[in-house]
């Protein structure tokens, strides 16, 4: 799971005035706050900014990762350190920030053998059941499955000896998933703030801090 672990990463300046305190578990946890809120808010916004490739109605998938990265559950304090965990179990999207992800099926539901992949914008935020049995499957030949299509019923009429007699059958509609038996989204660094973008959030954080306190001593 990555990790940031912030020491004294401020400024020439700031870190003279660090070296002045003696105990900086204070100033490093409000320096840890602001990235964390720095982060979530970049987050917030990068998710704003990147609509489904289809149009479609949003799941506002990044905004509840950015509600996961606040400093109760991201930021840890121990001694003259701070910690900053983001991603893992609670936030998988995170991880592509740091390298390429492979997605699988049967991760969360033992036995799925495929990913369903929106065809459709009305396929965006929904999953295949939510469309009851008006979905049916379809084949792209060689009996490999190639996804779901809505289903159009209609009767096949033949006449026999005892009169006509009608069949009902679907025939497929328009594709609402395409099945696939792994999905790899491409690393993307600007899912987080950038290093340069992380050290001006913990220093201004030391900034404001140092400043507060030599008001408290009357310093200022």
């Amino acid at each position: 799971m990555p990790t940031l672990t912030i020491t004294d990463t401020a400024t020439p300046a700031l870190a003279q005035a660090l070296n002045m305190l003696q105990d900086k578990g204070p100033l490093l946890g409000a320096m840890a706050h602001r990235l964390v809120r720095d982060t979530s808010a970049h987050v917030r916004a990068w998710g704003a900014s990147h609509p489904n490739k289809l149009g479609g109605r949003r799941t506002n998938y990044w905004s509840g990762i950015a509600a996961k990265i606040n400093p109760q559950d991201c930021v840890h304090l121990e001694g003259q350190a701070a910690t900053v965990t983001l991603g893992g179990p609670e936030m998988p999207g995170l991880m592509r920030a740091f390298g390429d992800v492979t997605i699988v099926p049967g991760t969360k539901t033992p036995g799925v053998k495929y990913i369903p992949i929106p065809a459709r914008a009305e396929a965006y935020g929904t999953r295949p059941g939510e469309f009851g049995n008006t979905l049916m499957l379809f084949w792209t030949g060689q009996g490999r499955i190639g996804g779901l299509a809505m289903a159009t019923p209609l009767t096949r009429t033949k006449n026999t000896a005892k009169g006509a007699k009608g069949t009902a059958y679907f025939k497929p509609g328009a594709v609402m998933y395409w099945f696939t038996k792994s999905v790899t989204q491409s690393q993307d660094r600007s899912l987080l703030p950038s290093e340069a973008q992380w050290s001006e959030s913990v220093n201004a954080a030391a900034k404001d801090w140092l400043e507060l306190e030599l008001k408290k001593r009357g310093l200022s």
